[in-house]
């Protein structure tokens, strides 16, 4: 390739000048690619896509009289140098955004000969300093930015917990330990007591007996100490092995905190050095990077944190003791408390349901308007900013990602996908087959799980819509749900929760339709909505019994959170914001907002 790298002095003479200075002058690709000498550019052809010399611009007049040919002050400035990987002698000049990659001239005429979006590549990347993508990128990495500053926030408070937890657990362990050596000391020490007292009979034939005897005891207790302290060991192992994956997330987010700094680095050099095309294809490279850097975030946002409780024998250890010194239990679930925090008056007819989208928004369908609401959360208060229409009826949304809802349409047999820009306006709306009358929906990456009325069923499918899976039978080939209603995924994406208004349950379902546990209670009546919580505890709305119940990750009853003593009459909808501990219930134009503390 002929490429000119000088730079002219004060005294009119040409010094060579580094990368960062370079001069760009486009030369003729027939001189470069027929005899590998260097031409000036003075002209382009835009049949052929091909910079010609001044000689070369004759010959090809004179051959190809149709051609429309730009002269050097219309033809195209803006050059990209680099020559294609797989065509060595050929520049790229295209870029495919059906394939999403930089094509030469062979690559188009080949590779990309059924592609119908095919672009040079200098008409693509004019303007594009000034473009909305590039704005919605440097928004979506200074997004990022505060999603790690977030995340640090709630890995530290999490940490906190499990510390304690370690640190609490090991000490019992340790007192334990102690209570029991020195038990088990004190019986051999009242054994050879006793042996003294007989002594004075047979004292000559008694102290080698006991001579005897202590040899055998002081190999029982060394014996015994090596089984309890490996006991120990063993339990310990137990506990902290637990957290293991926990703790490793702090290392995954030193990894995102420096991802995501070379990431902006890179696209600052490329805006500072003004190649358009080089930047282009810098831009789209950052945004797939950017995609999975924000699922990484979630991962780590979303980590699941077991807990466990420690329980001791209870019992005097013996000679032959061959009991379980140490029980390692995991719990399913962690006793909660509420407070109440703050109310927010929606002035939203009826709320079919809502979903805390960050620790700052919150998003409320409003079933009797047509429309979706969006509330800004600020301390303890809330302001709707905005308020997005619809032709019918939304009934159930989930979070796909930070900027990306889904909403299920029953009377349109529809599911949205709705795309947000950084400033909460709606980008573009996506529509995907509902498949039947869905009502209940929850993702689940990379599908979405959604609930039926008619039939009644929970299918699982692909973000295109299609049907991967379709549970309406349960192990009894009894019909699973009549009408369900509230849909959720547990936080480890193992379970499936669906309320039944109809059989006025909570059924929790394996990804493979396999039901493991159902919870139907007399102080539970049309249970609506649902929410989970970062423990894998799930919050049900009972409507019409004025409550929420919380239970276990398997459905075990743990207690009534909230009822009318809280101020509760008729909740339908309930969710739940892991980063601010917030948990919101939706009554008649109002939503109640509580905060949950463990006890």
């Amino acid at each position: 390739m002929a490429q000119r790298n000088e730079k002219i002095t004060g005294n009119g003479s040409a010094s060579l000048i580094q990368d960062s200075d370079e001069i760009e002058e486009m030369y003729c690709e027939e001189c470069d690619r027929h005899t590998g000498e260097y031409a000036t550019a003075v002209a382009f052809c835009v049949d052929c896509v091909e910079y010609k010399c001044k000689t070369c611009k004759v010959y090809h007049r004179r051959h190809f009289k149709a051609h429309k040919i730009q002269d050097s002050d219309s033809m195209p400035q803006d050059f990209y140098l680099e020559k294609c990987s797989d065509h060595s002698e050929q520049l790229i000049k295209f870029y495919c955004s059906e394939c999403s990659k930089e094509a030469c001239s062979e690559c188009k005429d080949n590779e990309h000969v059924q592609c119908g979006d095919v672009n040079h590549l200098p008409a693509l990347a004019s303007g594009i300093q000034k473009s909305d993508e590039l704005k919605n990128l440097q928004q979506m990495l200074d997004k990022l930015s505060a999603d790690i500053k977030d995340t640090e926030k709630l890995l530290d408070a999490k940490s906190e917990v499990v510390d304690k937890q370690e640190e609490k657990a090991i000490e019992a362990c340790k007192v334990h330990t102690n209570k029991l050596i020195e038990a088990y000391t004190q019986q051999h020490q009242d054994l050879i007591d006793d042996f003294d007292e007989k002594m004075e009979e047979t004292i000559a034939r008694l102290k080698k007996e006991r001579l005897e005897l202590v040899q055998v005891l002081s190999k029982k207790e060394r014996m015994f100490k090596n089984k309890i302290t490996n006991a120990e060991t063993d339990v310990k192992d137990q506990i902290v092995s637990t957290n293991t994956e926990f703790k490793e997330l702090r290392s995954e987010h030193l990894t995102l905190v420096e991802n995501l700094k070379a990431l902006t680095i890179d696209l600052e050099q490329a805006q500072k050095l003004g190649k358009n095309c080089e930047l282009f294809i810098k831009l789209k490279f950052t945004k797939q990077l950017c995609e999975k850097l924000h699922r990484n975030i979630e991962q780590i946002q979303q980590a699941y944190i077991q807990r466990y409780k420690l329980k001791t024998s209870g019992i005097q250890p013996t000679l032959e003791s061959g009991t379980r010194f140490f029980m390692f239990e995991k719990v399913s679930a962690v006793k909660r408390r509420v407070v109440f925090n703050f109310d927010i008056n929606s002035h939203i007819d009826l709320i079919s349901s809502l979903l805390v989208l960050s620790e700052h928004t919150l998003l409320i369908l409003d079933w009797k308007k047509c429309s979706l609401v969006i509330y800004i959360l600020e301390m303890s208060q809330a302001n709707c900013i905005d308020d997005i229409k619809f032709e019918t009826s939304p009934f159930d949304i989930t979070k796909v990602s930070d900027y990306i809802v889904a909403v299920t349409f029953p009377n349109e047999r529809m599911i949205k996908l709705i795309t947000f820009s950084g400033n909460m306006k709606v980008l573009y709306i996506t529509k995907i087959p509902g498949n039947g009358t869905c009502t209940g929906i929850a993702y689940r990456n990379p599908y979405i799980v959604v609930s039926y009325w008619d039939p009644a069923s929970v299918k699982i499918l692909s973000m295109s819509g299609t049907i991967v899976k379709t549970f309406d039978k349960d192990d009894n080939g009894q019909n699973l749900v009549i009408k369900p209603w509230g849909l959720i995924v547990s936080p480890d994406n193992t379970m499936i929760y669906v309320s039944d208004l109809d059989k006025q349950t909570v059924t929790c379902l394996t990804h493979d339709g396999k039901v493991k546990a159902v919870y139907k209670d007399d102080h539970l009546n049309l249970p609506y909505q649902l929410a989970v919580d970062e423990y894998g505890s799930v919050y049900v709305c009972g409507a019409v019994s004025d409550n929420i119940h919380i239970l276990s990750s398997d459905l075990t009853k743990v207690k009534i959170l909230i009822d009318t003593n809280d101020g509760l009459d008729k909740p339908e909808s309930v969710a739940y914001c892991p980063i601010t501990k917030r948990l919101f219930v939706v009554m008649q134009n109002k939503i109640k907002v509580f905060k949950v503390l463990e006890e």
